[in-house]
């Protein structure tokens, strides 16, 4: 009967533990350093500062919460374009299992042919928790007042409640501008030195994620622009794909930025699975500030216990003025 309780216990624990490892934001491109390591720095801007809320499924008791914060920043070395950058998120699902995550990241920058490649690497810590006292175990079924009481001992003691672990990440992006089609394509890998990841007495790795990512800006007019976005996630037998586009109309253009307001919409679902949910997106840019917002109607077959209601996602970005001089001029008296 322990046996028994122990996988159940173990089951339900890497279940969490593998939707915690493939956290995701709707609104990813909202999400740089989470994204791809080579998005660091790769901006027009001295200096960036990034956050993101997520919470699904509120209706169901023990929910998903999902934060972040990162900032990077520019440098020129050599007149050499280098990024540095750092990375928090803090994850909350089940109800009881809590991720804390913070990474450094590095990026370099070079321009071939006409053709911005980034290269970039991610090393960062992983701590992970859970709290047997929030829970109650079949042992702790108190027979004379006929209900559970977690203060009674619970028996599980091959358990830990609390893990930590070096993890690793690195990507590449490359982007060209072609008259008035701006396109980029990333591929990132994430947990390369497949990290120990088990609170039960076993040898359970993180796989390898390979994500993949393809984006197309098109400048109709100096007013209008439209942007597509598509992002595959793998994990031996897991897949997340979000595919959208953003249309997005300019009300006033400023030296260093474009004051606008967008709308969008997104579907999610994987490679060998049923449709997951359907995304409405919108926001605005003012100055220096990206504002978005984005709400996942659930089309899975939870959405008889959600009610068709998944998840509200907010990202926040602030961007700095580029004070590095980009183009030289040399004024020329014609005689």
């Amino acid at each position: 009967m322990r046996t028994i309780r122990l996988y159940i216990l173990a089951f339900i624990v890497l279940a969490s533990v593998a939707k915690a490892q493939d956290m995701h934001f709707s609104q990813y491109y909202f999400s740089p350093l989470s994204l791809n390591p080579a998005q660091t720095g790769n901006f027009l801007g001295d200096w960036r500062i990034s956050a993101n809320y997520r919470s699904q499924w509120r209706e169901i008791q023990k929910a998903y919460r999902t934060i972040s914060l990162g900032g990077d920043a520019n440098f020129y070395p050599m007149n050499q374009q280098a990024s540095a950058g750092i990375y928090f998120l803090n994850d909350k699902s089940g109800g009881n299992l809590i991720v804390n995550k913070i990474y450094a990241s590095g990026a370099i920058h070079k321009k071939i042919a006409g053709i911005n490649l980034n290269f970039g690497i991610q090393p960062g810590v992983v701590m992970k928790r859970i709290d047997f006292n929030a829970h109650t175990f079949p042992t702790q079924l108190n027979w004379n007042k006929g209900q559970f009481d977690n203060s009674l001992p619970n028996y599980e003691t091959n358990v830990n409640q609390r893990r930590t672990y070096f993890d690793l990440n690195a990507g590449v992006v490359a982007s060209v501008r072609v008259q008035k089609i701006e396109t980029a394509v990333g591929f990132a890998l994430f947990h390369i030195t497949r990290p120990k990841e088990t609170f039960v007495a076993n040898n359970n790795h993180l796989p390898v994620r390979k994500l993949f990512n393809f984006d197309v800006k098109y400048h109709h007019t100096e007013k209008f622009n439209v942007n597509l976005y598509s992002m595959l996630g793998t994990t031996t037998k897991a897949s997340d794909w979000v595919t959208g586009v953003n249309a997005e109309y300019v009300l006033q253009k400023t030296p260093f930025f474009n004051n606008a307001v967008f709308i969008g919409f997104m579907w999610r679902d994987g490679l060998k699975r049923i449709s997951d949910a359907a995304i409405t997106t919108a926001g605005f840019k003012y100055m220096n500030y990206t504002f978005g917002v984005s709400y996942d109607i659930n089309v899975s077959t939870l959405h008889t216990a959600t009610d068709y209601r998944g998840a509200i996602e907010f990202a926040l970005i602030y961007t700095s003025k580029n004070t590095r001089l980009l183009k030289k001029q040399i004024p020329c008296d014609r005689y």
